[in-house]
């Protein structure tokens, strides 16, 4: 029997509202996958809030109305007639999968460009590690570093990053994670991840958004470690010593790092820049195969190698790291309740100081 016969096909679930050329070319890129014909895409259109987002929106809706999308297994669009916000937008395209019994399914920003083997690569990687509780999630991005891999190897396990510029979640892991985010039970964690030393594996940008987000007593912002985050998911696997499959090549390119998304910040693209706050993603190379065959590095003496290069890549100033090990110590030192306390009481104390000196 030809493997394509046996796998199990992910849907693909594209959340959007308003950036039609970025959203246009996401679908275009997975239309011209070989194993488009095996998908079903599921799109979900948010209202526009104000006046400014319509132009890209009504841009979107004459191009679900009018495009071909026959190239794939189904192609289904759920319009919001209110708006949701990206978020809610998010959750309840992903809730409207999991009602029609998908047991897995590749989650997609609205500003990706893939590969023409993204969906092949998807599909195999979970059918691979469906039932491998090691495994948590598949990520189709790779960031540009010279990864350390085994020659040959087309992917590799890495415990220490999640990234969802398209990410391939497996049901029952994901329904774990999200009950046990949403619960408050991540950040609960805190004293356990100081005690086991699992915090080592987190990157530094990790390290401080873990810290931060432990003490943060700022109701009037979300605490992305208690939200479904690729924030929250590095964390997690740090936590629960799994690992996201990740593509030696990446097979996707992200266009939102020129100031029109909600999250990623605006870089300025330098040229020979290779550090994460001015790097072009929207020049990244791309995996440009056709067919993918899957062969995995899991070799865990190339973790640490790994690990390295990326947090050199993705660096963070040693100023921004004091901060987050202050958080640390007063973790480790008093437990989390009493750090948060003392926490909040420095911050007290530094807001009247403040008050001082302006008087």
């Amino acid at each position: 029997m030809d493997v394509e016969e046996k796998m199990i096909y992910a849907p693909v679930a594209i959340p959007t509202l308003c950036r039609s050329t970025h959203f246009k070319r996401t679908v275009e890129s997975l239309k011209l996958n070989g194993w488009a014909k095996y998908t079903d895409v599921y799109i979900g259109l948010d209202f526009p809030p104000a006046e400014k987002y319509e132009k890209g929106w009504k841009e979107i809706c004459e191009y679900l109305d009018t495009g071909d999308f026959s190239v794939f297994n189904k192609f289904v669009v759920f319009k919001r007639d209110q708006n949701m916000g990206s978020y809610d937008n998010s959750v309840d395209l992903v809730c409207k999968i999991k009602e029609l019994n998908y047991d897995r399914w590749i989650y997609s920003d609205d500003d990706i460009e893939y590969s023409p083997n993204f969906l092949e690569y998807m599909d195999k990687c979970m059918m691979k590690y469906y039932d491998d509780p090691r495994v948590f999630a598949v990520t189709g991005y790779s960031y540009p570093v010279d990864w350390t891999l085994a020659e040959g190897c087309t992917c590799f396990l890495q415990d220490f990053n999640v990234c969802s510029w398209g990410l391939g979640f497996l049901r029952k892991k994901e329904e774990a994670f999200y009950q046990y985010v949403t619960s408050g039970n991540l950040v609960k964690a805190a004293s356990n991840i100081i005690k086991n030393g699992s915090y080592k594996k987190m990157l530094d940008a990790c390290f401080y958004d873990y810290f931060y987000a432990a003490l943060s007593f700022d109701r009037s912002k979300p605490n992305m470690m208690k939200q479904e985050t690729d924030v929250s998911m590095r964390a997690y696997i740090a936590h629960k010593n799994m690992y996201c499959v990740t593509p030696a090549i990446s097979k996707s390119r992200n266009y939102g790092f020129d100031g029109s998304g909600e999250y990623c910040q605006k870089t300025n693209g330098e040229k020979n820049v290779t550090t994460a706050d001015n790097y072009n993603y929207g020049s990244q190379p791309i995996d440009r195969a056709e067919t993918f065959e899957l062969v995995v590095d899991d070799d865990p003496s190339h973790l640490e190698i790994n690990r390295h290069k990326l947090n050199a890549f993705d660096y963070r100033s040693p100023e921004t790291m004091e901060l987050a090990h202050q958080n640390y110590k007063l973790i480790k030192w008093l437990g989390l309740p009493l750090a948060k306390v003392a926490h909040l009481g420095c911050h007290v104390v530094n807001q009247a100081k403040g008050l001082f000196r302006r008087k």
